[in-house]
């Protein structure tokens, strides 16, 4: 699930679905066609197609850097399910169906253009995955859309001077949101390493989607900056202005930070939503209006012993486990040693893998080596198209997770160290209420199956990411689960250590 010189903050966090890939590529759709409108997606099937069980339904997904409205279309079409992701995609580049319009000195739109007719398989993956982008382009906020409920933790400070940790919340091991101050008010919001934006929900909105948050209350210390943002997308658009106020994040207080308030909501974007806001703890170049970061100003006024900030993400649904630590990485989580790997790019947090392999085997997925991205906004394991529908076939997983002890290791090769994730952390549970939820560790295969209509998928997701970051691998919160992750601006580099659960 949203422009100015030279920023994005693009980190997918879809919960994509294919419960079976066994679908022909070359398999033809019976007159269907695909439309983009200008602000939304709609999907035309012919009346034969309707009495194959056709049902609709939306479910919970995001898109840092983009806003996103998920539609899953189930068709049974000669014995093979089919399951299409139908994505309304905002971006600000000029590719394909997308347009960005630049209206006044400071206001930025991106307004979809024309329609598009899908005959095949292939050219259906196609429009799925080619039109979520990351780009070194603008984008003012980032909208999420997920369903959030419980108190707010308190922030906990280590004895060590200049370290910080927050509790942070594990929404169904897809989210972990944390408190953060803004002048007198504390938000639930989340930490992403994957943009480089602070926004929140403002009180100046009065719309029922914003009405259900904590709205800011510019405090005495506010400063208004002048710079305002709309955005457009399929359940509506959104219009706000950049500000500043004092912020505090356990003892690390900064004065004057850049927020994005939302003060306008035509449609329902921030609907049963469960969180205020999103900070961006990716680098400066992909910042609106080249504002700071909050984490830059943070290092500018030296605030911590080390400019590190880790996370320690709990396997524990609902609970309060998982942490962010500001200062360096609390040592007491990690089961072994910590690995470190250079930044290669200060933007995203991307770093080179050497390989990628299945069960040990070379699969030909960085015949050269590769990019990976570690972005703590990202659910899943996202990987270029062609290479990801051949970690479809690969791993075969079945729906009823009958072969899930038979399924094979996948390993991240990085600077010479295997970060290996077996089949129990790559493998989603798909409630019949429509929730996914990973399988803990400690979840055996028949345990799974017995006394439930639960379903397997995998945690994968296709997503083509085009030069000059591109193509690359993002590590989500599947991978960041079983990693601690450790980000070092001292010296630009990523750690990992395997992460006690």
């Amino acid at each position: 699930m949203p422009l100015a010189n030279d920023i994005n903050q693009v980190t997918s966090n879809l919960l994509f679905k294919i419960f079976r890939s066994d679908l022909p590529l070359n398999k033809e759709f019976p007159q269907s066609q695909f439309y983009r409108g200008t602000s939304d997606v709609a999907l035309m099937v012919p009346e034969e197609v309707m009495e194959h069980n056709f049902t609709t339904m939306s479910f919970i997904g995001s898109h840092q850097g983009h806003i996103l409205i998920f539609i899953i279309v189930f068709l049974t079409m000669n014995q093979f399910l089919l399951s299409l992701l139908i994505v309304t995609t905002l971006c600000g580049q000029q590719q394909g169906s997308f347009l960005q319009e630049k209206q006044d000195n400071q206001i930025f739109t991106i307004k979809l253009k024309e329609t598009q007719k899908i005959v095949t398989a292939k050219e259906m993956y196609d429009f799925l995955s080619t039109k979520q982008t990351y780009f070194r382009q603008h984008t003012p906020i980032d909208i999420q859309e997920i369903e959030f409920g419980g108190y707010v933790p308190k922030l906990q400070q280590n004895d060590e001077r200049r370290k910080t940790s927050l509790k942070l919340h594990n929404f169904r091991n897809t989210q972990f949101t944390g408190p953060i101050t803004v002048g007198d008010q504390e938000f639930q919001v989340i930490f992403d390493t994957g943009s480089a934006n602070f926004w929140i929900d403002s009180a100046k909105c009065k719309n029922e989607g914003c009405r259900q948050h904590t709205q800011y209350q510019p405090s005495f210390r506010s400063k208004h900056l002048g710079y305002a943002l709309n955005v457009e997308f399929g359940t509506g658009d959104l219009n706000g202005e950049i500000n500043s106020d004092f912020v505090r994040l356990g003892e690390i207080e900064v004065e004057d930070q850049n927020i994005a308030e939302i003060i306008e909501e035509n449609g329902s974007v921030f609907q049963n939503s469960g969180f205020d806001g999103i900070v961006g703890l990716g680098y400066p170049s992909m910042a609106a209006y080249n504002f700071n970061p909050l984490f830059d100003n943070i290092m500018q006024e030296k605030k911590l012993k080390s400019n590190q900030f880790s996370f320690y993400m709990s396997n524990q649904v609902n609970s309060y486990e998982s942490q962010i630590t500001f200062g360096g990485y609390d040592a007491t989580k990690i089961d072994g040693e910590v690995h470190y790997h250079p930044v290669i790019d200060k933007y995203y947090w991307m770093i080179q893998a050497d390989n990628i392999l299945v069960n040990g085997k070379d699969e030909g997925f960085c015949p050269k080596g590769c990019k990976v991205v570690a972005d703590t906004g990202t659910s899943l394991i996202t990987g270029p198209f062609e290479d990801l529908i051949k970690l479809l076939e690969l791993t075969n997983i079945n729906d009823d997770c009958s072969n899930l002890n038979e399924l094979p290791k996948l390993t991240f090769r990085i600077g010479g160290v295997d970060y290996d994730l077996d089949s129990k952390d790559y493998i989603m549970e798909l409630r019949d209420d429509g929730t996914e939820i990973p399988l803990n560790n400690d979840v055996s295969a028949s345990a799974f199956i017995q006394g439930t209509s639960s379903r397997c998928i995998g945690a994968f997701m296709p997503l083509d990411i085009p030069d000059p970051q591109g193509p690359a691998w993002i590590l989500g919160d599947i991978f960041l689960t079983k990693y601690l992750s450790i980000y070092d601006r001292d010296t630009n580099m990523v750690g990992f250590g395997k992460a006690k659960h």
